[in-house]
């Protein structure tokens, strides 16, 4: 079977293989999507590669890469954390000054500036600069900021109440969760279809579908709400 993947060929690998176009780079981050990947180096090099379609690559075209290519957008920035889409095709990436960069599909509103356009060349999420952003991560159709004082940032599609925001309704730009508000969020994941909160107190909010926690030796079975924050 032939398929475009992150390896740097068009065919599948059973086996670990060293990325030769990274092997001299200090790699301080990696992220994978469905079909695309990125690395960034430790001078804030951000490198991706896999299917090009949609421009999910950042590369001002939409060219697949079977090897890693340095995004040149992003020169002069130093990038510190990559996102890529799960079941999607939507990149985001993060700056030591906090700023954040998406590209690739746009559908729903995903990419957060408002509109579905899509790009192939990272641009500016502008609603989210100055808010002291910290961490990205994105999820089949959606995404996700949370800020260094611990508020929760999502948008993009909003079905299945992905984005805890009380409704089903799609969020063309960043919106905070509101039920999050005020309870010091200090680390936050996504699923392709779900949202996790870790609070300062170890606590764990969720939303949408039936999960089950671990805690200690017990197995405990949570009903996620509609909003995280209920």
């Amino acid at each position: 079977m032939t398929t475009v993947n992150a390896v740097c060929e068009s065919r599948n690998s059973d086996k670990p293989r060293l990325l030769e176009m990274l092997k001299t780079k200090r790699i301080r981050d990696l992220a994978c999507g469905s079909s695309h990947s990125a690395a960034i180096s430790s001078s804030g090099e951000l490198y991706t590669w896999g299917l090009g379609e949609y421009g999910r690559l950042g590369h001002s075209d939409n060219t697949t890469q079977l090897r890693p290519k340095l995004v040149k957008a992003l020169l002069g920035h130093r990038v510190v954390q990559v996102a890529c889409g799960s079941r999607d095709a939507q990149t985001l990436a993060l700056t030591d000054e906090g700023l954040v960069f998406s590209w690739g599909d746009g559908d729903f509103g995903k990419l957060g500036r408002g509109g579905s356009e899509g790009c192939n060349i990272p641009q500016n999420v502008e609603r989210l600069n100055g808010q002291g952003i910290c961490q990205i991560e994105c999820g089949a159709q959606f995404s996700l900021a949370l800020s260094k004082s611990g508020i929760v940032w999502t948008w993009g599609k909003g079905d299945y109440f992905r984005l805890g925001h009380g409704t089903d309704l799609h969020v063309r730009k960043p919106q905070v969760v509101e039920g999050l508000r005020g309870k010091r969020i200090v680390h936050v994941a996504v699923g392709a279809l779900h949202c996790l909160a870790v609070m300062e107190n170890g606590q764990v909010s969720l939303c949408n579908h039936l999960m089950s926690l671990i805690i200690g030796d017990r197995l405990v079975v949570i009903k996620c709400i509609h909003n995280l924050g209920s």
